[in-house]
């Protein structure tokens, strides 16, 4: 997460989550030419069910964001955010 003042602190970033009834923790550190950037791992994904646990109610950040097209060898890419995921996904969807 970042915006124009650069990246997100966990002072930053925790607020917004909690404001949308989750929680988050730093799972790790990216290096950047501007120093390290924590990567953020958020507590509302459910792993069982594939989706997001708080999605009504999710920070703005999550409404623009779209991991479809996310790499995911590339750092960035959240670890939920891969094409065997959204396979599981539509399976999930078209049992439904």
């Amino acid at each position: 997460m970042e915006d124009d003042d650069g990246w997100y602190r966990l002072a930053d970033a925790r607020p917004i989550y909690l404001a949308a009834g989750t929680d988050i923790r730093v799972v790790g550190w990216q290096k950047q030419d501007d120093g390290r950037q924590p990567m953020f791992e958020c507590e509302a994904f459910d792993r069982r069910a594939l989706r997001c646990g708080v999605y009504g109610s999710r920070p703005e950040h999550c409404r623009a964001y779209d991991c479809r097209d996310d790499d995911p060898d590339d750092w960035r890419a959240r670890p939920h955010c891969d094409l065997g995921r959204h396979a599981r996904m539509e399976a999930l969807r078209a049992r439904s």
